[in-house]
């Protein structure tokens, strides 16, 4: 489909491409009658997408299974190439995160997860807090809520909440592109859209927040915007993740400012690799350095193409 706008090829192709099939004599007039509108190809591709019958056949296609990672079950699609398909075959996730939640939290514990996921970190946590302590999560993905609701189900917590927002400074409506590991983009009348919610609106009766974990591809700087009120009355442990592409890509954010503003709630901050290896650094221009200096050594490796290499912050707002 590479015209401006569609025509008979590009009816067909769409049966085949989103249908899996050849048109049927009724749907293909119903397409062909649109044609006279100077339906575009992008029109034409959403029509496709926003069928019942390209839904159910999704739905079909969905094999969600639940996979054991030690202690806790979580559930996801083996076909999903950034997250279920790994978790399927390797039945692990960031076993450094984790390692970070068994060092930082306590029985009884109050852990906010913000960007959960099909919640791999919620899980974990909820098993380390037990029956005293609270999971409170937030996950704008359809398909990643249902199956972190099917995961607290599969393992019987009674301690966990999911909220279906995104965490952001205002509330919105924004778009979710991407697979599994979402980001946020300027809302558009096609694909999936979210709606967004301060999160301390939420949480501004809760009487203890102990831990906050946010990984939300580059919408961090929002979060924690939206989190202020809550970081200021609790102080907690929090750990960020510090994704400069996404930063730049996602929301035009230089990643020097970011840092700054992490600066602000802490006076010193744990950098934690992909390979559990730790730093300290006291200021923005520390990070900074020390991100160039990674990633320079990861391309050279040929570990990582340029600008992918992402930290994770782990820091108590103390200020």
């Amino acid at each position: 489909m590479n015209s401006i706008y569609a025509d008979e090829a590009d009816i067909r192709a769409a049966y085949r491409l989103f249908l899996g099939r050849e048109p049927d004599p009724s749907g293909m007039a119903h397409y062909m009658g649109l044609l006279g509108k100077k339906v575009s190809t992008d029109e034409l591709r959403e029509f496709f997408v926003n069928s019942e019958e390209f839904h159910n056949r999704n739905l079909s296609m969905n094999q969600s299974t639940r996979v054991d990672l030690g202690g806790i079950s979580v559930v996801v699609d083996p076909n999903e190439p950034e997250f279920g398909r790994h978790i399927a075959k390797y039945r692990n996730w960031e076993p450094h995160i984790v390692e970070i939640l068994s060092q930082n939290l306590s029985p009884g514990d109050v852990y906010v997860d913000i960007g959960a996921n099909v919640g791999v970190m919620s899980f974990h946590a909820a098993r380390i807090v037990g029956p005293a302590g609270r999971i409170i999560a937030f996950e704008p993905n359809p398909d990643n809520a249902q199956n972190f609701l099917r995961g607290v189900w599969a393992n019987k917590f009674d301690n966990v909440i999911l909220y279906q927002f995104a965490a952001s400074d205002e509330g919105s409506i924004f778009s979710l592109v991407g697979s599994s590991n979402t980001w946020l983009s300027e809302p558009s009348i096609s694909g999936q859209v979210a709606q967004s919610i301060r999160v301390d609106t939420l949480l501004q009766q809760e009487s203890r927040i102990d831990f906050i974990k946010i990984d939300i591809e580059g919408h961090e700087p929002q979060a924690l915007a939206g989190l202020i009120q809550t970081i200021k009355r609790h102080q907690p442990t929090i750990l960020c993740e510090f994704n400069p592409r996404c930063l730049r890509d996602h929301i035009g954010l230089a990643p020097p400012l970011f840092a700054n503003k992490l600066f602000d709630l802490t006076d010193c901050i744990t950098v934690v690799e992909y390979n559990g290896a730790t730093s300290e650094v006291s200021n923005a221009e520390d990070l900074i350095s020390l991100w160039t200096r990674k990633n320079a050594e990861a391309v050279e490796r040929g570990f990582l193409p340029d600008g992918m290499l992402h930290f994770d912050l782990l820091f108590n707002a103390n200020r």
